[in-house]
């Protein structure tokens, strides 16, 4: 009896150690992946902060002299360069701001960030963008590198049919299930792949993030382009 209870004793001591152990590394894992997401959080408000009110006001500034100086034709384009890359500048920073902040965390939050994004830039571009989404988006967790993944295939899916395809309406719909879907179709001229620049970087740089994302994406030329990007979710 007594060596049964010693046997006992040791193994229960044994599992509350073991337990007691992985408890302290969940903690400790727990303790550092909060660290990193309060650190991704003060990156982005840093950035916010600092760099957006300096490029902003590079902006302003550009556009005063613009005014003042309206009749020297000659430092018209330089302001003018000043302006555009003050506004790009500040654009993509702005992503970057989303894609850190862990509040944006979500496939909700992604799939609003990128819509309310291609129904602006074309718009700006006088180009009609119709939209197909469902009411309310699943709060699934996404990371930020995996946000950031999609929302850029999307946006180099756009900047293609801006500079490319001499469309006057693009459609884009998303839909989940065990996956995310994007389907973005244009009324372009299509693709023509016998005519794509030996070192763009556009098209093979979706499919490395596809590939990151371990997503497909298929290019599909009738009566303009329809791109499909499919992601596990």
């Amino acid at each position: 009896m007594l060596a049964a209870a010693t046997i006992i004793g040791i193994t229960v001591l044994a599992i509350r150690t073991y337990l007691r152990n992985k408890l302290q590394k969940q903690r400790a894992l727990l303790e550092k992946e909060q660290a990193i997401e309060k650190e991704r959080t003060r990156i982005a408000t840093d950035m916010h902060d600092d760099l957006g009110a300096g490029l902003s006001r590079i902006k302003f500034l550009s556009e005063a002299i613009r005014i003042k100086k309206g009749d020297d034709l000659a430092i018209q384009p330089e302001i003018g360069k000043i302006s555009s890359y003050s506004h790009e500048m500040i654009e993509k920073m702005g992503e970057i701001v989303w894609a850190l902040n862990e509040k944006n965390d979500t496939l909700a939050d992604l799939l609003a960030f990128t819509r309310s994004y291609a129904v602006d830039y074309l718009q700006n571009h006088g180009i009609d963008c119709k939209v197909e989404a469902p009411d309310e988006f699943p709060q699934f967790y996404i990371n930020g590198e995996t946000r950031r993944n999609v929302f850029l295939s999307v946006k180099e899916c756009l900047f293609n049919i801006v500079k490319h395809a001499n469309a006057s309406e693009v459609k884009i719909k998303f839909a989940v299930d065990n996956e995310l879907k994007i389907c973005i179709s244009d009324n372009g001229k299509g693709i023509d792949w016998e005519k794509i620049r030996p070192y763009s970087n556009g098209i093979p740089n979706i499919q490395k993030r596809m590939e990151a994302l371990k997503g497909k994406i298929e290019y599909i030329n009738k009566n303009g382009t329809t791109v499909m990007m499919k992601i596990p979710v």
